[in-house]
């Protein structure tokens, strides 16, 4: 099985490692605010499907004077990427993936350090569906701005060949790009022209006419604030791994559940009662669904069987088969199901 793509383990670890040389006495405020960056990205992926995201990476300096991009913190973005090889030759699974992902962003890297103003075309097609991965891709467009990379991550649904023609566009060595890895490794380098100057420039000539939009983001964060507070607190207190990941249960379910209102913005009243939130969301196993890092929610139904009571309630058992698919559901206490947890059949007996 496919490493799962939000880890709250790796989230709990990356707040309490010890602080990189050189950082910021807030050194701990910034992680706390990359993890619910983290889990925002996230969710806007894997619950939310958005079409764009933006991110910002700045130079960071160590007191030996070793130069790097960083993100919030001042740690090298590069060691999130080698963090991912570790673990997953750790779990004993292939790593081309993750070390291709690492080469192409130290490719970045070594551009922008050496001081060069650029555009850049970075390309992830999806993985093998039987390790985890979804039918889309990431094609990451970005550009030097005022001192920094700025990076639009836009999603899309494109098969190689669909790439290669992009690459097309912009370079005369689309042919070598044969399979996922070649994609992720190497990054197209643009020169910035008058007509062709910032990120947009570049989803413009791809074909793209949809605006860039990120205010999902800000959305689903005020639609989430008591319940991203609580995740938070456990991670910066240390919460055992099955405490994590109930609240984790929790947020995915209450925003697959509230997708519309976060997606057009038009609110409706709700329950903040966190705890009650997180005692009904986070008793059930979100649907699998595979994405761009693997799956998501891949903990087994038998582990929440085994940490949650599941007695018979007042619909009766709350665990049952589902006829289309065959997948065990666990109904939330006290509350019916409409569709079956994975195959969304309605047929589901609840």
């Amino acid at each position: 099985m496919a490493k799962e793509a939000f880890s709250v383990g790796l989230e709990a670890a990356a707040y309490h490692r010890k602080p990189f040389e050189g950082e910021p006495t807030e050194v701990f405020a910034a992680r706390e605010q990359e993890a619910r960056n983290n889990m925002l990205r996230y969710l806007g992926e894997y619950r939310l499907a958005v079409k764009f995201d933006e991110i910002f990476y700045q130079e960071g300096q160590n007191s030996s004077g070793e130069r790097f991009l960083r993100a919030k913190e001042n740690a090298p973005v590069r060691d999130i990427f080698r963090n991912f090889i570790r673990q997953k030759e750790i779990d004993g699974q292939s790593s081309k993936r993750e070390v291709a992902e690492c080469l192409g962003f130290e490719k970045v890297e070594e551009k922008f350090l050496a001081g060069e103003d650029f555009l850049f075309l970075w390309i992830s097609p999806p993985g093998a569906k039987e390790d985890g991965y979804g039918d889309y891709s990431f094609t990451f467009v970005g550009e030097v701005r005022n001192g920094q990379i700025r990076e639009i991550p836009y999603r899309n649904k494109l098969q190689l060949e669909e790439h290669r023609e992009i690459i097309r566009l912009f370079s005369n060595q689309a042919d070598s790009f044969q399979i996922d890895v070649d994609f992720l490794a190497n990054p197209i380098f643009i020169p910035k022209t008058k007509s062709r100057n910032s990120a947009e420039d570049i989803l413009a000539e791809i074909g793209e006419k949809e605006a860039i939009d990120i205010s999902w983001k800000s959305r689903l964060e005020t639609r989430l604030a008591s319940l991203m507070d609580i995740f938070i607190d456990a991670v910066k207190r240390n919460a055992p791994e099955h405490e994590l990941n109930k609240i984790k249960r929790a947020i995915e379910n209450f925003t697959i559940n509230k997708k519309n209102e976060i997606v057009s913005g038009e609110f409706t009243h709700y329950d903040l009662n966190t705890k009650n939130l997180i005692d009904t969301y986070g008793s059930y196993a979100p649907p699998v669904v595979g994405g761009s890092c693997g799956n998501s929610s891949s903990s087994t139904l038998m582990e929440f069987q085994q940490e949650f009571n599941l007695e018979p309630d007042k619909y009766g058992d709350r665990k049952f088969d589902c006829p289309q698919c065959g997948e065990t559901n666990v109904r939330p206490k006290d509350q019916l199901l409409t569709k079956c947890q994975h195959c969304g059949s309605k047929k589901v007996a609840c």
